[in-house]
């Protein structure tokens, strides 16, 4: 995938030679340049406009139909569209873009620099700013070698990674270094940088037949399906879930079948592995299972090496094999990264859907069943004891607990008191809060649009940077992420989307007839290798003196997840996957957890 690299007067960078340079009216130096690949910077005919671009438009061949004739297009760059776009629209020209992407542009008559995300945030795009001068990025790591810009690292940040599984937009685990938000622009003018939103999710009153759902969302996936096909030799991620399946079936009734199917397979007779067999055999396509015992310590320094800093769950390990495979053999790998999000039916929404079923229950049918929940042994009235204690939540701290991997109450167990005097009062809990005040800001007065907001806008773009950082060096295109398609599904109502016990609806619906009852009807499942396939691992990672060396867990809390986790009376695989991340980042790092509070002193 291409990168992107802004530095306006931030000294000496290293570039390559087909960057563009030039200096504003103040004379601040300003360079644009494509990394990995190294390309010539997208510019208009009169040398005004520049633009780079990473990611891909993928309905660029469409906008460049629209701009022949007025324009001169001399490359295949989805940034020269953008620049011509620009000439005729302004900023408002990142509106018309459909993909994931990351870009910067610089026009020269009006002194402005413009960066933009696309609208779901598949594609990230970090910056810095200090009010004279700027450097923007859609690597991490590009931008932590420039000097100044890592001095400090945001212990609130590793928390709040520790907690989610991702750090949310504006943050970043350095404290000079920002994000933009998915469908966020930044303009920089006259040495100041102001952000704004230019597209966000809504959720308007639509009126629909319910008949004709699964012939329009079909529709449109196949559509974005295809425009991330187009010219392109590719591959296709395959679980045995719902959304790789789909794309599956769909490629195969458009008669646009994947050149191959990569399935990882972490042990003999993996479940999953059998179910991606059969769909591969009843599309007809080639079908390969990736089998191998990841190398641990290096798979998670290549992730690190990829983004920057920690991200993501244990399901892009599966990600990393098969992405190791296809490299050589395809063109684009695709996935079915997001279908979960944009299509509704997330454990937290369906777990909305059974409180409200409880609560519509007779008084004496809730008392009934908060009695058999205290009196029961807990093994036998684990769920039943779930939904009592739901009951008593509010939406939002319901939504909170359901993806936090450490509840507050556990905080001051798992972190040493030198972290948590850094913290201070920080917690990363707030992010929730102002989440759903936005979700009501764009039209969310349900509980369940509050939610499905919330996971469009903070899982969903973390799940897609972490498999781009999974599948380093490949194309890797998720077709059911189209922000189009996203707003269709939240133009419906939350009861259409899924229910207490199934999810997906509109997905299910769209794929009635070309896909068989079992594979629509199957619960979610993640391509994350079974526990016995990494705990041997995790032991050599999380040692008692590993841990101490650095000071920000403490030593006895993450032995006593170990011992849980082994021994199987807990499942503690996120907190302990993103423990392991944050303490080889910090190993790498170099800086004990004393010398970031010395450094943000």
């Amino acid at each position: 995938m291409r990168g992107l690299l802004v530095c306006s007067d931030w000294g000496d960078v290293a570039v390559p030679a087909t960057a563009w340079s030039g200096a504003d009216a103040a004379g601040r130096a300003l360079v644009l340049a494509h990394m990995e690949p190294p390309l010539a910077v997208a510019t208009n005919e009169k040398q005004t406009v520049h633009a780079v671009l990473a990611g891909d438009v993928y309905n660029a061949r469409q906008l460049r139909t629209g701009l022949v004739g007025r324009h001169a297009l001399a490359t295949r760059d989805d940034a020269e569209v953008v620049v011509h776009l620009y000439e005729e629209r302004g900023v408002q020209c990142v509106k018309a873009l459909r993909g994931a992407f990351a870009v910067a542009l610089w026009d020269e008559r009006l002194q402005r620099l413009l960066l933009a995300r696309d609208q779901l945030g598949l594609v990230p795009l970090y910056y810095a700013a200090d009010g004279r001068r700027l450097a923007a990025a859609s690597s991490l790591p590009a931008l932590a070698a420039l000097p100044a810009l890592v001095s400090a690292w945001d212990p609130a940040a590793l928390e709040t990674f520790v907690t989610f599984g991702l750090v949310p937009p504006p943050s970043t685990v350095y404290a000079a270094i920002r994000q933009l938000g998915p469908g966020e622009m930044g303009l920089w003018e006259d040495g100041r940088l102001r952000t704004q939103r230019y597209w966000q999710l809504t959720f308007p009153e639509r009126l629909l037949k319910r008949a004709d759902l699964p012939r329009l969302i079909r529709e449109q996936v196949l559509e974005a399906l295809r425009l991330r096909q187009a010219g392109r030799v590719s591959g296709l991620l395959l679980s045995g879930g719902l959304d790789a399946a789909a794309l599956l079936a769909l490629a195969a009734a458009d008669r646009r079948l994947p050149a191959r199917a990569y399935t990882a397979a972490f042990a003999d007779g993996d479940q999953e592995l059998g179910a991606a067999a059969e769909h591969a055999a009843r599309a007809g396509v080639d079908h390969v299972a990736v089998g191998a015992t990841p190398d641990w310590p290096a798979a998670l320094d290549a992730l690190l090496a990829a983004h920057g800093a920690p991200i993501g769950g244990l399901e892009v390990a599966a990600l990393q094999l098969a992405a190791t495979r296809a490299r050589d053999e395809v063109d684009v790998l695709l996935a079915g990264v997001g279908g979960e999000e944009v299509f509704g039916g997330s454990p937290p929404a369906r777990a909305l859907e059974r409180v409200r079923r409880y609560r519509a229950l007779p008084a004496l049918a809730r008392e009934g069943a908060q009695l058999w929940a205290r009196l029961v042994p807990a093994g036998r009235s684990a769920r039943l004891r779930h939904l009592v204690e739901a009951e008593r939540l509010g939406p939002l701290e319901m939504y909170a607990r359901a993806v936090s991997h450490v509840l507050p109450e556990e905080r001051e167990a798992l972190y040493t008191p030198e972290t948590l005097a850094v913290l201070g009062e920080a917690r990363p809990w707030d992010t929730l809060g102002r989440l759903f005040a936005d979700a009501a800001s764009a039209g969310a007065t349900d509980p369940a649009d509050t939610i499905h907001y919330a996971e469009l806008t903070l899982r969903l773009p973390a799940r897609a940077v972490a498999a781009r950082a999974a599948a380093a060096g490949l194309d890797l295109r998720l077709p059911l992420a189209d922000h189009r398609i996203a707003q269709f599904v939240a133009s419906v109502p939350a009861a259409l989307r899924a229910s207490a016990a199934e999810r997906q609806l509109l997905l299910r619906g769209a794929l009635a007839g070309l896909l068989p009852p079992a594979t629509l009807r199957a619960a979610h499942s993640s391509p994350a290798p079974p526990r016995h396939a990494w705990s041997a691992w995790l032991d050599e990672a999380l040692t008692p003196a590993r841990i101490a060396s650095h000071g920000f867990f403490r030593r006895e809390m993450v032995v006593r997840l170990l011992k849980e986790h082994r021994s199987g009376a807990r499942d503690h695989t996120a907190r302990l996957w993103s423990i392991a991340l944050v303490t080889r980042w910090l190993e790498r790092q170099g800086l004990p957890v004393g010398a970031a509070e010395r450094a943000t002193g």
